[in-house]
């Protein structure tokens, strides 16, 4: 027994102890000391107090007794104490050692994965910001191809046509939204989305009498409301009050679209029936366009604030410069079965979505005249309503069948086969984004780039709902008017809700 080795130092035993859990052989004070520290097994690791150790009797001469601490024999002792705190000290700092290795590979191999999944995500992100450029760039420039036989069904009236000014000045206006949309900030007073979650009716008229609203608008610089209704009559309100601050008569039939002018210097109302009417907010008639031969279901003012577009039952568009009060260019087109439904100028001003009563949506570029995408939006009955995001990237349509997402993006490559990025199910006759661009120049003291968020959509029909952009999810439904909701639009920074209903009620949720 005398030759057994430490499995600790590999030196020859003195008071060797062997361990009953493994079986292993230990110097006596070096095993102990390490007990002291761990209360583990230095080679496996398990679980291993003194008790578990019995030491070994070996043939050996009798020790002499303790000599002095000045003897060799002392000096001898004390070197043994310090190898076995060496070896002890050795052992731990091997296992360490190893620990850490093992960490480090598992460390360096998450290092790596995550640059690939990082690579990966760049990669993806830069081809959908390049797709993204290339499909906008091909809806203004009207690459994408149109249906076939649309170029025979489209006419352009004789007569004035959209100077080369105009779209001039269209395209430095398309120029300077595109660039300053990249720094716009959203404004630091718009809603917050607990705080629409709690809107609620804070006021509910009666505005058009004994004649229901057929559409609403609200003004971004002083909150007032204007609704048209089936009266043939236009009505300003206050949105606090609800009273009547100004009225507009001069249709003969009922009002099918209202617009305020957001510029605050351009005090203007404009409406639509079977002529497009522009007046001053005080209720006074400026001047009235009569190009249309049948009902005019939408008007889109340009973001330059300077054009007004307009759509009607008579399957024809038409392009207005504000500043001579002259009718551009009027544009008919055969295919529109039932004649336009809906029209909206996309942000950038370059771009026109209009929706027809047989179900299609049809855009247009401005400048060229071009039908450059069409296709079906509901199984069946009119388009209610077009509306366009804030960054242009995104068309909500409403119709019997639900209220639409559409992403431009893939529209261009989708062409009559488009399919909505969303859907909001059941019968919506209205839908708005919270977005409404600053008309003013780009130089002005009085310019508000943070004009519009963008952060939600708002919906009417039979509640009035508001949804997130981008992620679409609920935020509220308002429920109160007896019957649909037919126009719904939002205050500056969302901080109210107007919707008027065939029920004869505007209401104000906030």
């Amino acid at each position: 027994m005398a030759g057994l080795v430490c499995a600790m130092s590999g030196a020859c035993a003195l008071a060797p102890m062997v361990s009953k859990k493994t079986g292993h052989v230990f110097e006596k004070s070096t095993i102990l000391k390490f007990l002291l520290e761990t209360q583990s097994c230095p080679i496996t690791g398990q679980a291993m107090s003194a008790e578990d150790l019995i030491e070994l009797k070996v043939n050996s001469s009798l020790r002499p007794k303790p000599p002095s601490s000045t003897s060799l024999p002392s000096m001898i002792e004390m070197m043994q104490n310090e190898w076995d705190s060496q070896a002890v000290e050795t052992h731990l700092l091997r296992k360490e050692l190893d620990k850490v290795r093992a960490e480090l590979s598992h460390t360096l191999y998450q290092h790596d994965a995550a640059c690939r999944v990082i690579a990966k995500v760049l990669k993806e992100r830069d081809q959908a910001l390049k797709e993204r450029d290339e499909a906008v760039a091909a809806m203004k420039a009207g690459r994408v191809a149109a249906p076939a036989g649309a170029a025979e069904s489209m006419d352009v009236d004789s007569g004035p046509t959209i100077s080369e000014e105009i779209k001039e000045r269209m395209t430095e206006k398309s120029a300077e939204l595109s660039k300053g949309r990249k720094k716009r900030a959203i404004s630091p007073n718009l809603a917050a989305e607990d705080k629409v979650k709690g809107y609620q009716e804070k006021l509910s008229k009666a505005i058009h009498k004994g004649s229901a609203p057929s559409c609403i608008d609200v003004h971004l610089e002083n909150n007032t409301v204007v609704t048209g209704g089936m009266d043939s009559k236009v009505f300003v309100t206050d949105s606090s009050t609800g009273n009547v601050v100004a009225t507009m008569s001069g249709h003969t039939k009922p009002v099918r679209r209202v617009l305020f002018h957001q510029a605050s210097d351009m005090d203007m109302v404009f409406s639509s029936a079977d002529v497009v009417k522009v007046w001053k907010a005080d209720g006074k008639e400026i001047c009235t366009f009569n190009n249309h031969k049948g009902d005019i279901n939408a008007i889109s003012l340009h973001a330059t604030g300077d054009y007004l577009v307009s759509a009607s039952a008579d399957k024809s568009w038409a392009f207005y410069d504000l500043t001579k009060a002259t009718c551009c260019q009027v544009v008919t087109d055969k295919d529109a079965a039932g004649g336009y439904s809906a029209a909206q100028l996309h942000p950038d001003g370059l771009i026109l979505g209009t929706g027809t009563t047989d179900s299609m949506v049809k855009v247009w570029d401005v400048k060229t005249i071009s039908n450059v995408v069409t296709f079906k939006a509901t199984p069946g009955g009119p388009v209610g309503s077009i509306s366009f995001s804030e960054n242009g990237y995104y068309m909500a349509t409403t119709g019997a069948d639900g209220l639409k997402v559409w992403d431009l993006r893939k529209l261009a490559k989708q062409g009559a086969d488009a399919q909505p990025a969303k859907v909001f199910e059941g019968n919506w006759k209205d839908a708005r984004f919270d977005y409404r661009f600053d008309m003013r120049s780009e130089a002005s003291d009085m310019r508000d780039d943070n004009a519009g968020s963008g952060t939600y959509l708002v919906g009417a029909g039979s509640s009035v709902k508001v949804w997130l952009a981008k992620s679409w999810n609920d935020v509220v439904e308002l429920k109160g008017h007896k019957s649909e909701a037919v126009g719904a639009a939002f205050g500056k920074d969302a901080s109210f809700i107007a919707s008027c209903s065939s029920d004869k009620t505007v209401k104000i949720w906030a």
